[in-house]
This record gives structure tokens, sequence and C-alpha cells, in this order.
């Protein structure tokens, strides 16, 4: 397949409609009998479907952008690639070394925010393409080159490539560049963000780091390994609100708390602080317990209104076996099945379509471990303020 910077792929795609999925095939149909040539169509498909896919990411810069499938799926969210800037910023650094820009989402962040930039790509492609997608930006260099070599610029921002042949790759020294390397290249300057997996074991953690999970509208959206920020701790970052600080050694071991019978509410946690290993601050913060050995839903007697949980009345406490399930909620009249779970191998979408339900109330259900054995709990969710 030709580059996307191909002349005539980049000619045809400023030609294109608005892409939708249902008209490709009839699109192709008609730009062949126009004499286009089956690559070039591809091509430029392939990129308004991304373009098209990358509006949330980069809104109106989408339409004048290039992409690739991995890179796009990497690339940091408008909201995570400010909170970088912001954090690079407040630490009072003015040049930036980024290794491994990809197609340029954080460093147009950078950019933006008025950082001068030099950004190494080992792929020729993408750093062609990263030129393309920043040539309004001047202080921008992108070069290809390994990033970690003559690093003399008083910031460091590095997203090492997590994924292979295969997929996703677990192990950190797999990545490219491997995690280890990184880390040794970033105490060399003053202030260094890398961005990992945000399922990353703890045991990977610099000791010395401020490592932190960002959220999104309860969505896990990445991990920053910072150096260079503060005393060393896990934190857990709501961009739409709220920040929680575990102090201590990212890399040490998270609080257990015990168990406790179910009270009248269930409260679930934001994800970012579950990965952080804040919910031992939080239970001792209002009062509450998990349900279960190792279950992140919490409880407690007392309604809490906090941007860290989601909250829920207790309403019943049902089997949770499928037939006994289905009656309990025939006889309420429900039709419409919010399913939460967690700690039992069930599949909500399959669940519910056995279920039948034909009813005109809604409800929520969630499906988890008690201290007392697995049950469907029937609950209200609660307003948010």
């Amino acid at each position: 397949m030709p580059s996307p910077l191909h002349a005539d792929v980049l000619h045809l795609l400023d030609q294109l409609p608005p892409y939708r999925e249902d008209e490709v095939f009839s699109l192709t149909n008609s730009l062949r009998k126009d004499g286009w040539q089956p690559e070039i169509i591809s091509q430029a498909l392939t990129q308004a479907r991304l373009r098209e896919k990358a509006v949330p990411k980069f809104g109106d810069r989408a339409s004048k952008m290039l992409f690739t499938s991995d890179a796009l799926e990497q690339a940091s969210r408008p909201e995570a690639a400010a909170h970088h800037a912001r954090i690079f910023l407040d630490a009072g650094v003015q040049s930036l070394r980024e290794i491994g820009c990809g197609i340029g989402a954080d460093t147009t962040a950078f950019a933006s925010a008025g950082l001068t930039v030099t950004a190494r790509e080992l792929d020729n492609e993408r750093a062609r393409l990263a030129r393309h997608n920043l040539a309004d930006f001047k202080n921008v260099r992108i070069d290809v080159a390994d990033g970690l070599a003559d690093i003399d610029e008083d910031g460091m921002w590095a997203d090492p490539a997590r994924r292979g042949a295969k997929g996703r790759i677990s192990n950190p020294e797999e990545w490219m560049p491997a995690l280890s390397s990184v880390v040794r290249a970033a105490r060399g300057v003053k202030v260094a963000g890398i961005k990992v997996a945000p399922g990353i074991d703890h045991a990977h953690l610099p000791s010395d780091s401020r490592v932190e999970w960002l959220s999104l509208g309860r969505d896990l959206i990445e991990a920053i390994i910072w150096l260079g920020t503060g005393e060393p701790a896990r934190v857990a970052t709501l961009l739409d609100g709220g920040q929680l600080v575990v102090p201590g050694p990212p890399n040490g071991p998270v609080t257990m708390v015990d168990p406790a019978p179910l009270g009248e509410y269930v409260f679930e946690p934001d994800p970012a602080i579950i990965r952080s290993g804040g919910i031992a601050l939080l239970c001792e913060k209002y009062d509450l317990a998990p349900v279960a050995p190792g279950i992140a839903y919490l409880t407690g007697n007392s309604p809490i209104t906090s941007p860290f949980l989601d909250a829920f009345q207790v309403k019943d406490v049902l089997p949770l076996q499928e037939k006994k399930l289905a009656r309990e909620l025939k006889s309420r009249n429900i039709g419409s099945l919010e399913i939460k779970k967690r700690g039992v191998d069930i599949t909500p979408e399959t669940l519910r379509k056995r279920l039948k339900l034909s009813g005109t109330e809604s409800a929520t259900v969630i499906l988890t471990p008690l201290v007392t054995g697995r049950h469907a709990l029937l609950v209200n969710r609660l307003p948010q303020h």
C-alpha cells in the first residue's frame, strides 16, 4: 500500500466526502470507474476512516492529519496531553526531548503550550507523518534518530511502543525502547514523564518516582511515571476533577482492608483509584470496607458524595442463579437492566439476553461475591454532584 503522504493519496483524500462505512463499497466502485488505482483508493479511504475515528482525540485538526491505526490507538487524549504539558510548564521546563512522538498527539500539546520540542522517531514513516501533522508549529523539530542519545533538553517525555506483531506487550523490558533504558535517560534531565500501560505491575515502577494514573469519565486511560515532580507516591488523577495521593514508594505494597458485611450502600471507586492502590485511603476517610476479599466494591451505611466513587443504594439482595434472578426481575416488571459485576465469571451481555426481560421498568444489578457468598444486588444508582 502506498504511503499516506503519496501525492495521489493526498489529492484523492481532499476530494472524498465524509466517511461512512455503509458507503465504502459503492464509493470504491465509483472511484475505480473514474480511473483511480485500487491501492490509492484503499489508502485514501483508510485515512478518511482514521480521521473520522480521530475526531474525539484531535477535534477539527483531525481533518488535516494523517494516521496509522496503532499510532492513533496509542495517542494521548487531548485532555491527557494538555495535562502532561501543564506539569512540564509548572516545573519550569522550557525545552523538551520527546522519545517516540508517534503521530504527534502529545507533541501538539507541548508545542501549543509554548515548549520547544525536539522529537525523535526511529520509524521513518511515522516521523514523516508527524512532520505533516505538526507542520504549523515552528517550535518543533522531528528527527529520525535515537531519542535516548545526546539529550541536552531540561525535560523529557517518552512513550515507548507497547505493541508488537502479536499484540500488546506486557513486559516493559520488551517495549521499544525498554523501560529501564528510558528511566536511565530520564535521570539526566530536570523533569521526565514516561507513559506506560495502566495495568503495569507496581514492581516495575522506580521507587523514587511519582506515578500517576489518569481517568476520564470513569475510563482509565493511561499511567505516567514522573521523575523530578515531587515525593514518591502513587497518584490517581481524575481529569474531570479530583486527585488522590497514596504517599510512599510506588513499587511498595498496596494496603489491604478487611471486608465487612453488606451495608445499606455500595460504592464503586474510579478505576484510577483502584490501580493506584488508593482504596484503603477511601475506606479510612469514609468508613467503608470491601464487600468481599479482593473485590473493589465498597460498602457502608451512609450515603457519600465523592468524585472518586459511584454510589448505589441497596434495595434487595437476590440469588445469583439465572432462573431465580429472572423470576425476581420479572416480578418487578423490569425490562431494562444495567448489569455491573466483579469477581464473577459472567458476561453481562449474555446474561441480559438469557434473562429475557420484557417489563417497562429499569434497574441496576451488581453481581459480586459478598462475605456470605455470591449474590445479585438490586440497587438504585445515586446521582453525582
